[in-house]
């Protein structure tokens, strides 16, 4: 389908669920008689989660290798002074690290929800959005290949629920490491390198993941249509209400609560004994009172140092819940631009010369653009092209022509403020020339090394100006004879 048919076909969408309240129809009957609808919303959630599995398998079983590899590293070089210590240190990690590889690598990500997943609420309304659907089609008797595409989209949610439970038990397990690997520091000072490159990959991984999770919470214009419409409907709202993950973990229910000890319910929630004997109920071996016993864990979990086990659970449960996951501050200065895909470490730029009239030259203006790579956030280099546009001599005498080209390299250091650093070479043809035949004459070509300062500033949303101030280190070499100082304006975006 093409772009033009998507787009009219999700605009027709958006009026289908708009027209209801003139015509005196529901919003929830419209929605499970739109088939083309389900389908297309079907498809696309199903697509994203396929991307999605597929970045954090392939990422993970490369962060893991890396880590095994530098975890031998690390057994080789204690097994020189101590082989009995080092086997003990680091062949289970080893092995199990290798397990978790292997899930990774086959996929074979099997889902335990009650297991330490952080609740993650992207897929739980994706979950509830299509069983919903699927309840009004079963009930509707709609054709069976609509609904074997919300199963399929259902197993989908259901594989990247499991998947991120293995990603939730990994990262436990490499914080767990990564303290265990810190405490033999003392023993073994040489251990200090490995475990800095441990430190490293395990933050790259965990901001990677969550790059990874934060793309898959960006919504397509399909889901913003529907999302938005079933949240108007009450039959949705109670739907979510009633098994929406968060409902269940936050919400006991009330007539299981209710139907404990005879509690009675007011206003439809369960009376305060009913819920402190549910309470009790869950606790295991059923000793001692509910409420000591919360009061208890509350004053150990304050108590806690960051680096205790219940601190530490309590942080991860937290993080869980307001969806942020963001790795601990690293003992490194991180590279932002690591992990993102070759498409968003590309910029894009062009600059713009002015010269005067000379007695070789007419006016000219110089045009450059520029695509470059971003080695990390300060550091980035490329590749570009110019072309000089001779405009005559003055007012009374304008006439363009082809006066030059040029090709260039540079590399940019970024420093405060916006400043920066830059110097590169610049191939240039300074001969006015009708054909690019003429280019093929090795005489008309100069080189310049240049090195500068410039000044980056915001000239719109999306629109950055930069300023250049350059010296030409090879200026008195140039024939016709040409300024040391270059001065450019520019845009990057």
């Amino acid at each position: 389908m093409s772009v033009f048919s998507r787009y009219c076909l999700e605009t027709l969408c958006f009026i289908a669920l708009l027209l209801p309240p003139f015509f005196g129809l529901s919003q929830d009957s419209i929605l499970l008689h739109s088939a083309k609808v389900e389908e297309r919303y079907a498809a696309v959630v199903g697509a994203k989660l396929r991307t999605f599995d597929e970045r954090v398998d392939g990422y993970s079983a490369k962060t893991l290798e890396k880590i095994i590899r530098q975890e031998k590293k690390m057994k080789a070089k204690m097994a020189r002074v101590d082989s009995l210590k080092a086997d003990r240190l680091f062949t289970y990690a080893i092995d199990s690290l290798k397990k978790f590889q292997a899930v990774f690598t086959n996929r074979t990500h099997r889902l335990s929800r009650f297991l330490g997943a952080n609740y993650f609420s992207y897929l739980d309304t994706m979950r509830q959005s299509l069983s919903f659907y699927k309840q009004g089609q079963s009930a509707l008797n709609t054709a069976k290949g609509l609904q074997g595409r919300m199963d399929s989209c259902l197993g989908a949610v259901g594989q990247a629920e499991a998947r991120l439970a293995t990603v939730d038990r990994l990262n436990g397990f490499l914080q767990q490491r990564q303290a265990i690997l810190q405490t033999q520091l003392n023993s073994f000072p040489g251990l200090a390198a490995g475990l800095k490159n441990v430190n490293r990959e395990v933050y790259y991984y965990k901001t990677q993941v969550s790059r990874y999770k934060q793309t898959l919470q960006d919504p397509e214009k399909i889901e913003q249509v529907v999302l938005g419409a079933l949240r108007q409907t009450a039959g949705f709202r109670q739907f979510m209400s009633q098994n929406s993950e968060l409902a269940g973990l936050l919400n006991p229910p009330a007539a299981a609560v209710a139907g404990i000890g005879g509690g009675t319910s007011v206003n439809g929630l369960p009376s305060g004994a009913a819920l402190r004997q549910f309470m009790q109920k869950q606790l295991p071996n059923g000793g001692g009172d509910v409420v000591d016993k919360i009061r208890g864990q509350a004053i150990d979990a304050g108590s806690a140092s960051p680096t205790s086990d219940a601190g530490a659970q309590l942080k991860s449960k937290l993080s869980g819940l307001q969806g942020n996951g963001d790795p601990t501050p690293p003992d490194f200065t991180p590279n932002g631009q690591h992990g993102r895909p070759f498409g968003q470490r590309l910029e894009f730029g062009a600059n713009l010369q002015f010269g005067g009239t000379t007695q070789y030259l007419p006016a000219s203006a110089n045009f450059g653009f520029q695509a470059g790579y971003k080695l990390n956030d300060k550091c980035s280099f490329g590749l570009g092209a110019a072309y000089t546009l001779g405009m005559g001599t003055g007012w009374n005498h304008i006439r363009f022509s082809n006066q030059g080209l040029g090709a260039r390299s540079y590399l940019k250091w970024k420093m405060k403020n916006g400043f920066y650093l830059q110097g590169g070479g610049e191939w240039n043809y300074l001969t006015s020339f009708t054909s690019l035949s003429q280019l093929k004459q090795p005489g008309g070509w100069q080189t310049s090394a240049l090195a500068g300062t410039g000044r980056e500033f915001k000239a719109g949303r999306k629109l950055k100006g930069s300023v250049q101030l350059l010296y030409d280190f090879l200026w008195n070499r140039h024939f016709p004879a040409a300024h040391p100082l270059v001065f450019r304006v520019g845009y990057q975006f």
